[in-house]
């Protein structure tokens, strides 16, 4: 990967097991055995998350570091809700980049219209070419709850399947353009000749299933994948952090303490 934006490093804090049949499909764990270290490396990769390339290093070089603190704290989100939802496709982008060898593009959330509101469109894409040379999209939706259970997952794969199952036009015409301005801009440009051109057909996209919390929900992920009854390709990672709300507030506070 040429682009490395809010890189998260889990195989430092974490044990990555490798995801097994379920269902038909797949699905994996992901532990956190070193929450001190993954909420340092988190919240070292937030201002980044937010924030256009240089937008930073150009406020403190005009107006000191106390503005780029005061910068931060207007755009990182203060709730405890927003947070959890921010950091669940936060978490998500990282996988599809550092474990499935996704494009992932500068994040969507810097052009978010309010600190507080909820995005709109798919939770997060990522694109690469297969061996075969052709086109792949992910289409991820991703969920955080301290404690997650199966009604969670049903508002996971509702997420999934919205728009016949493929990604949203808008997040994708979105998606492709965000690259064109990166080292990546090949691949934008291989998913907007495939959006415009033949379009885009499920047999072109994978879903991940992304499950951020503090509990085992195997049982309703296990339930979940043996009743899928489409034809994309399914992956379920569950990504485990005992202190779950705590670990979240922490990130977000190291940053807009400036001591990220």
């Amino acid at each position: 990967m040429r682009e490395r934006q809010g890189m998260s490093d889990f195989r430092r804090w974490c044990t990555v097991s490798a995801p097994v049949p379920t269902g038909g499909h797949l699905a994996g764990l992901i532990e956190s055995h070193d929450d001190a270290t993954g909420v340092t490396t988190i919240a070292a990769g937030l201002p980044d998350t937010y924030t256009k390339s240089g937008s930073l290093a150009r406020i403190a070089e005009r107006l000191g570091k106390n503005a780029v603190a005061e910068f931060l704290r207007k755009k990182l989100p203060t709730s405890a809700s927003a947070r959890s939802g921010d950091m669940g496709e936060i978490l998500a982008t990282a996988y599809l980049h550092e474990e499935r060898g996704c494009v992932v593009g500068p994040s969507r959330l810097i052009d978010r219209d309010h600190q507080e509101w909820a995005m709109r469109g798919d939770d997060a894409l990522g694109a690469k070419f297969g061996s075969d040379g052709k086109l792949r999209i992910i289409k991820a939706e991703a969920k955080s709850r301290a404690k997650l259970y199966k009604d969670t997952v049903a508002e996971a794969r509702a997420g999934l399947s919205r728009n016949g199952e493929l990604p949203s036009p808008q997040s994708l015409a979105q998606f492709a353009e965000r690259l064109l301005s990166t080292a990546d801009s090949d691949v934008g440009d291989a998913v907007l000749a495939l959006q415009l051109g033949e379009g885009v057909r499920p047999e072109d996209v994978d879903h991940l299933m992304f499950l951020f919390t503090s509990n085992n929900p195997s049982e309703y992920v296990t339930a979940d994948l043996e009743s899928y009854r489409g034809s994309v390709s399914q992956l379920t990672i569950t990504f485990r952090v005992q202190g779950h709300q705590q670990f979240i507030r922490e990130a977000y506070e190291k940053v807009s303490a400036g001591g990220s």
